[in-house]
């Protein structure tokens, strides 16, 4: 197992655990009595959940860019393999 390939399932786990964090804070904020804190919690959990979706949108971003350059590396291997064989 790789680096590359840890880093990919951690990848997957971190929007998992920003959604958890969020809703859990949202539901606390329904069942705590306090106003200010009720508010605290609603916040915090809409953040969390906001947050989850921008990271999302960056692993998003990471795994596109990485797919496009192992796509460049086997296409220059390619071509690469088409002018050798050209020069036979």
């Amino acid at each position: 197992m790789t680096v590359r390939r840890t880093v990919g399932g951690a990848l997957i786990v971190v929007p998992s655990l920003l959604s958890g964090v969020g809703i859990a804070f949202i539901l606390a904020a329904l069942l705590v009595n306090h106003q200010i804190v009720k508010d605290a919690f609603i916040i915090v959990g809409a953040v969390m959940l906001w947050f989850d979706f921008f990271v999302t949108m960056a692993i998003i971003r990471y795994s596109l860019r990485s797919l496009d350059r192992r796509i460049a590396v086997l296409e220059s291997r390619g071509k690469d393999e088409d002018e050798d064989e050209d020069e036979e």
